[in-house]
C-alpha cells in the first residue's frame, strides 16, 4: 500500500469539508501525487416534484449548478504546486457517486468530513477503498510525513490480520508508533462470576494470551522497535478504542469494517459506527 498516491477528496463546501480538505491535500503532498476534488449535485429535486409549485426549478438547478462550479474554481486554486489536482463535478446520490468515482479512479484513499455522517458511513459500508473520516474539531495533524501515532484494534480473526498489516505499511512508510490493541469483551453475567472468585486468575491469564497473540502479529523486522506499543483491554470494544485513542493522544485509528449477509456488522460488532459518531481522532476504515 504504502503512501497514497491518488486520494479523492469529495466536498459539499461546508466548513467540515474544509477541515477534511487540509487533510487530504498534506496526504497527497507526501508522495507528490494526485488529489482528485469530487462534489455531487445531488438528485433532490427529482424526488421532490412538489417545489416546482413554488419555483421554477430548472432555474434553481442552474444557480446550483454555478455555485459548484465557482467553489470549486476556489478549491483548486488553494491547492499548492506540488501536487497534482483535478476536479469531478457528479450529478446523482451523493453516497453512490462517490463510491463510483472512488472505484473508476482506482483510488488509495477516500478523505471525507465527518459531519455527514450518514454519506461518510455509507461510503464506508459501500467501497472497497480506504476512507479516512475526519471531524471538523480536529487538529490538522495527520501523519503528514515524520513521525506519528497510530492505533489499531483486532480481534485476531483472520479479517482483522489484513487490517494490522495495512496498520504497519503506514508506520513504515511514515516512521510512526503503532499502538496495537485488544479488547477482552465479556458479558455482565461473566463479569459477575470474575469478580466472585470462581474462576481464579481468570482476567491476567486472558490478557497474557492476547499479549502473546498480538506479538505474532507483529512483523519479524519490528519485534525489537520500541515503537510497537501491545496493549489489552477489558470492557465495551468500542468504548476502549475510544479511550486508548484519546490517552494516547494517536493521529489516527485503524479500523477494519466488513458486511455479513443482508445486514451492515462490523469488525467488532457495530465499532466502527460507533467510533464515527464520537470519535476524537481520525478514522481510517479498512474493507476486510
Amino acid at each position: 500500500m504504502g503512501p497514497y498516491q491518488k486520494v479523492l477528496f469529495p466536498t459539499d463546501y461546508s466548513k467540515n469539508s474544509e477541515h477534511a480538505f487540509a487533510h487530504a491535500v498534506r496526504l497527497t503532498e507526501f508522495q507528490k501525487g494526485e488529489l482528485i476534488i469530487q462534489h455531487v449535485v445531488n438528485d433532490y429535486f427529482e424526488r421532490t416534484p412538489h417545489w416546482v409549485t413554488l419555483f421554477d426549478v430548472r432555474q434553481l438547478q442552474l444557480h446550483l449548478d454555478a455555485f459548484a462550479e465557482q467553489e470549486m474554481t476556489k478549491t483548486l486554486a488553494s491547492v499548492g504546486e506540488n501536487i497534482k489536482v483535478r476536479s469531478v463535478i457528479s450529478r446523482g446520490k451523493t453516497a453512490e457517486e462517490i463510491v463510483a468515482l472512488a472505484e473508476k479512479e482506482h483510488v488509495d484513499l477516500v478523505v471525507m468530513g465527518s459531519a455527514a455522517g450518514n454519506i461518510t458511513n455509507s461510503v464506508i459500508r459501500a467501497t472497497n477503498r480506504p476512507v479516512l473520516a475526519i471531524s471538523s474539531h480536529m487538529e490538522t495533524s495527520t501523519l503528514s510525513g515524520s513521525a506519528g501515532r497510530i492505533l489499531v484494534a483486532t480481534d485476531f480473526s483472520e479479517h482483522s490480520k489484513k487490517v494490522v498489516r495495512y496498520a504497519f505499511e503506514l508506520k513504515k512508510a511514515f516512521d510512526a508508533t503503532i499502538y496495537l490493541l485488544y479488547v477482552i469483551e465479556t458479558t455482565k453475567a461473566v463479569e459477575f462470576a470474575l469478580k466472585q472468585g470462581h474462576y481464579t486468575d481468570a482476567t491476567p491469564r486472558m490478557e497474557e494470551w492476547a499479549r502473546n497473540q498480538l506479538l505474532n502479529l507483529v512483523p519479524d523486522e519490528f519485534l525489537d522497535d520500541p515503537k510497537v506499543v501491545r496493549l489489552v483491554e477489558t470492557g465495551n470494544a468500542s468504548e476502549r478504542i475510544a479511550a486508548a485513542a484519546r490517552e494516547m493522544g494517536v493521529d489516527l485509528t485503524v479500523l477494519g469494517t466488513h458486511e455479513y449477509g443482508t445486514m451492515h456488522r462490523h469488525l467488532l460488532g457495530t465499532t466502527t459506527d460507533k467510533f464515527l459518531s464520537s470519535m476524537e481522532s481520525p478514522l481510517l476504515a479498512v474493507k476486510v
